[in-house]
């Protein structure tokens, strides 16, 4: 059975534990990637959204608990 690819995907880089930036998706409980600075984040988060179509990228500024 493949992986189901439908549908958006949101990815989303926010503020989270240790102070590093992570980088989320719709669908998964843990950060796909973490990174020391916000740049590296988008920059990772805009390259997978680039990948998937119908994939969006959402900045928030509200750190992650």
């Amino acid at each position: 059975m493949g992986f189901d690819q439908k549908g958006e995907t949101v990815f989303t880089v926010a503020l989270g534990k240790n102070n590093k930036w992570d980088v989320s998706s719709t669908g998964f409980e843990k950060p796909l990637a973490s990174f020391d600075t916000e740049a590296d984040a988008c920059n990772y988060a805009e390259g997978l959204a680039k990948t998937k179509e119908d994939s969006t990228v959402e900045h928030t500024d509200k750190a992650v608990s």
